[in-house]
């Protein structure tokens, strides 16, 4: 869905490159509001925010909002981009295939600055949230099955939301498919719309400025959290 009013009375418009936002998770309603969807989470903000709509798209294995934006590219000259948002269906270990279909169908190359990958980490506690750019998956299987489906490459920013702390060895995978305390409700909530905000910088001026006004944040703190 094409949000026109972002464009409209827009002088002095030129094109820009698609964005393309992917929020990692796994499909089916066992899964949601678990630590392992905050991805999906993101991306269901996000549309709401930008009054778009999610689409199923089978071809894609993934559910997608397309929308329209206009911003300011040196002077007083406007780029209309669009931004696409993402869901892959496939399940979060196969991830990539969703990926790479997507960016093929809309003829886009993953890059730093055009392909935003957002997904939970355990290794970040809970509170916090990470912009990187062009980093391995340190253990994420979703982003490990997206950097074999981009040959390797991982020439592409991450938005990482802390779900930690890491329980460590078996009892991980258990952990990460749990859905949170309520003690934890109000926190995870905070670092989201925080998580929202970045993306939005991100649009606007890339990676290194949302790391640097939001990798710092604790909520943990502020909240009275451990």
């Amino acid at each position: 869905m094409h949000n026109k009013s972002f464009l409209a009375g827009a002088a002095s418009l030129t094109i820009g490159r698609m964005k393309v936002i992917v929020g990692l998770g796994n499909p089916g309603l066992e899964y949601e509001n678990t630590r392992h969807n905050a991805g999906f989470r993101l991306i269901d903000m996000l549309a709401t925010a930008y009054g778009a709509e999610l689409k199923s798209s089978k071809g894609l294995h993934s559910v997608v909002a397309k929308i329209s934006a206009t911003g300011q590219s040196g002077g007083s000259s406007r780029v209309a981009e669009d931004i696409l948002l993402v869901k892959p269906m496939t399940y979060m270990n196969l991830s990539g295939q969703a990926v790479q279909a997507v960016l093929r169908w809309y003829k886009v190359q993953a890059a730093p600055g055009v392909l935003l990958v957002a997904h939970d980490d355990v290794a970040i506690d809970l509170g916090r949230l990470r912009v990187q750019t062009c980093r391995g998956a340190g253990g994420q299987h979703g982003v490990e099955s997206i950097i074999e489906h981009l040959s390797g490459s991982n020439r592409f920013d991450r938005l990482k939301i802390g779900v930690g702390p890491d329980p460590g060895g078996a009892v991980r995978g258990n952990y990460l498919l749990s859905k949170f305390r309520e003690d934890e409700r109000a926190i995870f909530e905070r670092v989201l719309e925080d998580s929202l905000l970045a993306v939005k910088v991100w649009l606007k001026s890339g990676a290194l400025e949302a790391a640097n006004r939001f990798n710092s944040v604790d909520h943990s703190v502020s909240m009275g959290g451990t």
